[in-house]
């Protein structure tokens, strides 16, 4: 697989982190950042407005992006290097998982290294963002939980051919793809290229989650273990999201907040 690395753009990188600092983001969402950079202060920032909030956050992760960017792009090469030791296995793993060649979707992305602890992606631009500060063992995890995001939602476009906007949140087809990368990546030969004693491959609050009972995960391993294809398991799990989704929003909602 072929995947280029580049520095995130500044004001690309500065839009998402603002983002995720609106009045009505999940306190869980907000603090990701502020836990990365002590320079910023949560209380006082969140006694401004949210206009002064934003200018706040702005121009300290300017100072923070001009003083770390030597740093920045020494991690691209870094992470660039590391990429290659596994790269030449990508594509036959996701083949062997999905049942058809991911040749297509694999060998046009790009991987943007930037400030964000948030990792977000861009199904229309085929790229997605990496934490300059991530270990070499966690920029692969990160890069596998978004790569597999793309092969899926590249078959999930072809088997059903629906609305694009749906794949992203707060959307239910959305929503079951942060779920399902950890069964993917965990159940296939793809956990072998980061580490089989890594805890975490989607968002942390769902592995202690029980939904009906049972542990969300382990539902899903047994789904994905039990499936006649992959279309097969996009349906059942996309059905058991759908017939569980109050549950499951309520439970996300508390583990946000």
């Amino acid at each position: 697989m072929y995947l280029k690395w580049e520095r995130k753009n500044f004001e690309d990188d500065i839009d998402f982190i603002l983002f995720h600092q609106q009045d009505d983001t999940p306190t869980w969402w907000r603090k990701l950042l502020f836990k990365q950079y002590p320079e910023l202060d949560y209380e006082y920032c969140y006694n401004l407005s949210l206009e002064e909030r934003r200018e706040y956050i702005r121009k300290e992760m300017e100072k923070i992006a001009e003083n770390r960017e030597t740093e920045i792009d020494s991690a691209v090469k870094i992470f660039e290097q590391n990429w290659l030791d596994i790269s030449d296995r990508i594509n036959n793993i996701y083949t062997a998982v999905f049942g058809e060649n991911c040749e297509i979707i694999l060998n046009d992305m790009q991987a943007l290294v930037g400030l964000n602890p948030v990792c977000p992606r861009n199904l229309s631009e085929n790229n997605f963002s990496v934490y300059y500060k991530s270990s070499a063992k966690g920029v692969i995890e990160t890069a596998l939980h978004e790569i597999t995001h793309f092969v899926w939602f590249y078959f999930w476009q072809k088997y059903f051919n629906d609305d694009y906007e749906e794949y992203e949140h707060p959307h239910l087809k959305w929503l079951v793809s942060e779920i399902v990368v950890e069964t993917i990546i965990r159940n296939s030969e793809l956990i072998d290229l980061i580490s089989s004693d890594t805890k975490y491959i989607a968002y942390s609050y769902f592995y202690n989650m029980e939904i009906n009972g049972e542990q969300l995960f382990d539902t899903m391993k047994n789904l994905f273990i039990n499936r006649k294809n992959m279309k097969d398991f996009m349906l059942s799990s996309y059905n058991y999201c759908k017939e569980n989704e109050k549950e499951l929003r309520e439970k996300i909602q508390a583990a946000e907040n």
